[in-house]
């Protein structure tokens, strides 16, 4: 039954059925309650009181169209934001500053802020510094502040350091305050000005909040990089003692102390540099790195057990942790130092196991690294950013390496991002401007749809009615007769669109779903298409007799023709669901169909009335309502016209908008253009370099665990040869003891 009712051919009879149901009702209320003057203008008084409501409603609702309200888009673009939903919450942003009259205003600031923050999370780094500027150069307070942290991450990225510099040196109001002091050192800082660091953060000084506690880790690290350790242990202590609460002070003080633990580590104070990491919450990110550090100082403390059970609690708790594989390895090492021959054996055994093939993968494939350097580039000019791997993919996350690999994958995930999110703003820009071209689409814009809906259906009421009582008093012509039947069926409230629109929607569904489905098959025939073309083109080849390649190649061939049936019948589908969707609502044929005929309805009526009025026919309660309906029809075209004339100011708004979005999806192509050469060049030189590096890795990993294996033979060996030569030694002394024992027995007995 169930399967009866979705079915679209019966979708498509309900949907005739109640049509026709609607418009006999209409109808039979037309003959039966509309038959008398008396009830013609308690009709059409009816019609004019919604019509004084509706009116009313659009005057209120275009005040608000004409002034948005600030706080309102800022927490929509808040709650999209804090949804991962960047792009569309850099929509309503971008809306509220180009409204130059907020300008000033917190609310203002605080979306210039989140706009800045949602684009450097997209990797628009550019266009997220031009809006860090202006708000640094206009804005005040905490979004100002934050803005201008935020702007110390994004130059990283862009590297424009004289812009922002000036920008800073700029801003004289804000030049004397503790957060710009810190602001300025840390940028010191990260361009390696030792001296102004220096400078500007110890102009900080004591009790100024986080500020005080930010420049002192900073000093701290400073002082390690002139070699001022005692120094910089005060300043690390200074801030792990510090009680001020503040965003991201527990991260603040965590680092400091773990920056002491490393020191004492380095200056060979074990005990203390135990201490140290043990005042470590095991609630923190960094707890993986103290465990694995605090491993290193136990064995250098030689107190190997307590090493181990650091490194069995780091693989316990955190597997996946970039310290893994050296944990393992080092833990095989304690167990043969603790004369746990079988378990460190075993444990070498799983390294060996485990990085063997991929040493000998590497060996293979590291023939020709320039061959490899020149294939990275190639794949970046194409756009081919996911397939880039600047180390072996089984070898990423066991084997430490240099911070240029990470940053060359930042720079690959921000061009894949970026080439995503300008392709799809180029796309959504498409769709809204071919919105934007119809007049029927545009006039079903959300914000004005219930209004020209209402202003529809009053006119076709108006119709209907007009249609009964002339027909009454004067009689219509053929062609009002051919017209009426469809101007009937066009929906005159709000419950029948909806009740149209949900057979439409329930048989869009339906194909959708089917379309789905068969997409999901397509998708399943192609990867087993791709496996069997692997065997054939792979390794296994090789092994396959004729006959067997034979028939792999038949059963591609075959799946190959399925893909193709499918494929077609997917296009079909798609060629439905575009009729389908052409069919909806107001912009659909029916509907237009429907709406050329009520104008044919409106010219004949005028025409009958004209004649009957200038005859003198027209008299009485007759001539009463030609005249009200035609002031109703006055008033819906004065709606109507109000209706359009914001529209237009709302689509000159949306055009406005997507023309300056535009400007910037072609600034973010271009740029990324450029980047491309820079990036290709860099990943293929770090690739190469650091596919030499972890080969060495894997390859000291593999030959430590072999050799790891040969000493404890070898101790093994030892331990039994020791043994021997104690037993043997043993035995001399008993022959020995033997021996005089003889002799003495010999001297006793006289004999010699």
């Amino acid at each position: 039954m169930q399967r009866i009712l979705n079915n679209p051919r019966v979708i498509s009879m309900k949907r005739r059925e109640i049509c026709f149901g609607i418009a006999a009702l209409f109808s039979l209320l037309g003959t039966q309650a509309l038959a008398s003057p008396t009830n013609f203008q308690s009709s059409l008084q009816s019609i004019e009181s919604e019509l004084n409501q509706v009116e009313n409603d659009f005057a209120v609702r275009s005040r608000s169209i004409h002034v948005p309200d600030l706080e309102e888009r800022l927490q929509d673009g808040i709650v999209l934001q804090a949804s991962g939903d960047h792009q569309r919450a850099e929509y309503i942003f971008m809306d509220i500053v180009s409204h130059e009259e907020w300008r000033g205003k917190p609310s203002y600031q605080a979306a210039q802020l989140q706009l800045a923050r949602s684009l450097y999370e997209d990797g628009y780094y550019r266009l997220s510094q031009k809006h860090l500027l202006d708000l640094l150069q206009t804005g005040v307070g905490a979004e100002r502040t934050d803005g201008v942290m935020l702007l110390l991450q994004v130059v990283q990225h862009t590297g424009d350091w004289a812009e922002v510099n000036m920008a800073l040196a700029n801003a004289t109001d804000f030049s004397k305050t503790p957060a710009y002091l810190y602001i300025m050192g840390r940028a010191m800082f990260l361009q390696n000005e030792y001296e102004t660091a220096f400078s500007c953060l110890q102009s900080v000084g004591p009790n100024q909040d986080e500020w005080s506690d930010k420049s002192d880790y900073l000093l701290g690290v400073l002082n390690i990089q002139i070699g001022d350790f005692d120094t910089a242990m005060r300043h690390f202590q200074t801030v792990a003692e510090s009680t001020r609460t503040y965003k991201k002070s527990k991260e603040v003080h965590t680092l400091a102390q773990l920056a002491m633990a490393r020191l004492y580590y380095e200056q060979t104070q074990w005990s203390k540099a135990i201490e140290a990491y043990q005042k470590v919450s095991e609630t923190s990110e960094y707890f993986p790195a103290v465990l694995y550090e605090m491993g290193w100082t136990h064995i250098r403390l030689e107190d190997y057990q307590a090493a181990q059970q650091k490194f069995e609690l780091l693989l316990l708790s955190y597997p996946n942790d970039r310290h893994a594989l050296e944990t393992r390895r080092l833990l095989a090492d304690i167990k043969r130092e603790l004369g746990q021959y079988d378990e460190a054996v075993a444990s070498y055994q799983t390294i060996v196991d485990e990085f063997e093939p991929i040493m000998s993968q590497m060996e293979h494939e590291a023939t020709n690294l320039s061959a490899r350097k020149k294939d990275l580039r190639r794949s970046i000019e194409n756009e081919q950013y996911n397939e880039i791997q600047i180390v072996p993919e089984r070898a990423k996350g066991m084997v430490e390496v240099g911070e240029d690999v990470d940053r060359v994958e930042t720079m690959l995930q921000s061009l894949t991002e970026s080439d995503s999110n300008t392709s799809e703003s180029e796309k959504i820009v498409e769709e809204i401007n071919a919105v934007l071209q119809s007049s029927d689409n545009v006039r079903n814009l959300p914000e004005f749809q219930q209004f020209t809906h209402r202003a529809s259906d009053l006119r076709i009421n108006t119709l209907l009615v007009a249609y009964d009582f002339t027909k009454k008093y004067q009689g219509t012509t053929q062609e009002i007769e051919g017209v009426i039947d469809d101007v009937t069926k066009l929906p005159r409230t709000q419950t029948e669109r909806e009740i149209l629109a949900s057979y439409q929607t329930a048989e869009r569904e339906e194909r959708e779903a089917r379309l789905h489905r068969l997409k999901l098959e397509t998708q399943g025939l192609k990867n087993r298409i791709r496996i069997l073309e692997s065997w054939i083109d792979g390794g296994r080849a090789a092994s396959l007799m004729d006959d067997e390649k034979e028939r792999i190649k038949s059963q591609i061939a075959f799946l190959s023709n399925q893909v193709g049936e499918l494929n077609k019948k997917q296009g079909a589908i798609e060629s439905k669901l575009v009729q389908l969707r052409s069919s909806l609502g107001a912009g659909g044929l029916g509907f237009q169909e429907g709406q050329k005929n009520a104008d044919i309805l409106y010219d004949e009526l005028e025409t009958l009335w004209s004649q009957a009025l200038s005859s003198g026919k027209a008299e009485g309660d007759y001539r009463s309502l030609i005249e009200r309906s035609r002031a109703i029809f006055i008033r819906i075209n004065g709606l109507n016209k109000n209706i359009d004339e914001s529209l237009n100011a709302r689509v000159a708004d949306f055009k406005a908008r997507l023309n300056r979005e535009a400007e910037l999806v072609n600034e973010e192509k271009n740029r990324f253009a450029s980047m491309k050469s820079d990036v290709g060049t860099a990943a293929g030189e770090i690739s190469v370099k650091y596919w030499q590096y972890v080969y060495e890795q894997v390859r000291d990993m593999v030959l430590n665990a072999d050799l790891g294996m040969v000493d404890i033979a070898w101790l093994r060996k030892d331990a039994r040869s020791k043994a021997l030569a104690a037993a043997m030694e043993e035995r001399k002394k008993e022959r020995e003891v033997l021996e005089q024992d003889f002799r003495q027995f010999l001297k006793e007995s006289g004999q010699d």
